[in-house]
């Protein structure tokens, strides 16, 4: 009997009520009060407790905090070496198919292995060898490109299309030979630097003490490059016209005499400028 009596008196201390109340220090005002119990605190610091760790833990599975967990990996990583590992399959299995296509190769040259013990090299059943002459379409096209290729070079008028860049005599001419596509003019430190032919500057290069490079897209699908300026009066972007200003002519090292260099490109060939210009 005793047991059973004490615990309904337990019980009854969680719902017992109690007063917070904030009073005046001065005047014992009452400023705020409020009736609390042992079990509306706990059921509240409980629920808090609850909706923060379940929040935090949303907070940190579905956003992309969660990379900063010591070593997880983000999906972007993951999906990376997953792609990076298939490359590198693919790539050692043509690596072991070319190894092994240089080995038997090597076998042949150094007489090792026969050309008729290549059976496996063998060409496959139904293969032809007239397969590999080109096709009437691909004929054509070649003609085609060989035509406008050839036209875009006649279009070039020595007289007429390309004017001086420089006032001044050959210093040097085009030697494809030996890697020098362009040619040199001479003249004096100051003097102006002109375009050869319409066009749009692609880019100025270089430094004031070393001079500059400009890259001019000339009209036609030429390009025309202009080396050893030292002032340029032109940027990047800018239009040109035939005998625009592009710069004055830099100086030269002591005992040398200040030069231009020029060079003129077509169709992916340097065409000889000491012949197109009259030299």
């Amino acid at each position: 009997m005793e047991s059973e009596t004490k615990a309904p008196k337990r019980w009854k201390k969680w719902l017992r009520k109690y007063r917070v109340v904030l009073l005046d220090e001065t005047s014992f005002e009452e400023r705020f009060s409020l009736v609390l119990s042992r079990f509306n605190v706990f059921v509240v610091v409980g629920t808090t407790a609850v909706v923060l760790v379940i929040s935090t833990i949303m907070l940190i599975a579905y956003t992309p905090l969660r990379e900063y967990i010591p070593g997880y990996a983000s999906t972007y990583l993951r999906r990376s070496a997953i792609s990076l590992d298939q490359e590198t399959d693919s790539l050692l299995t043509q690596l072991s198919y070319q190894d092994a296509f240089i080995r038997r190769l090597q076998g042949v040259m150094n007489d090792e292995l026969s050309l008729d013990s290549l059976g496996d090299a063998s060409p496959p059943a139904g293969w032809n060898p007239e397969k590999l002459k080109p096709s009437d379409r691909e004929l054509a096209l070649r003609q085609n490109v060989a035509d406008m290729e050839a036209k875009a070079k006649a279009d070039v008028d020595p007289d007429k299309d390309l004017l001086m860049p420089l006032k001044g005599t050959l210093l040097a001419g085009q030697r494809s030979a030996r890697r020098e596509f362009g040619i040199k003019i001479s003249g004096q430190d100051g003097d102006d630097v002109v375009s050869m032919k319409d066009g749009t500057v692609l880019s100025v290069e270089g430094t004031p003490s070393l001079g500059y490079v400009v890259l001019v897209q000339h009209s036609g699908g030429a390009l025309g490059r202009y080396g050893n300026i030292a002032k340029v009066s032109k940027r990047a972007g800018d239009y040109l016209r035939q005998g625009d200003v592009l710069g004055t002519l830099g100086e030269a090292p002591e005992g040398d005499q200040p030069y231009l260099s020029v060079q003129y490109w077509l169709g992916g060939e340097s065409l000889n400028l000491e012949k197109l210009l009259g030299f």
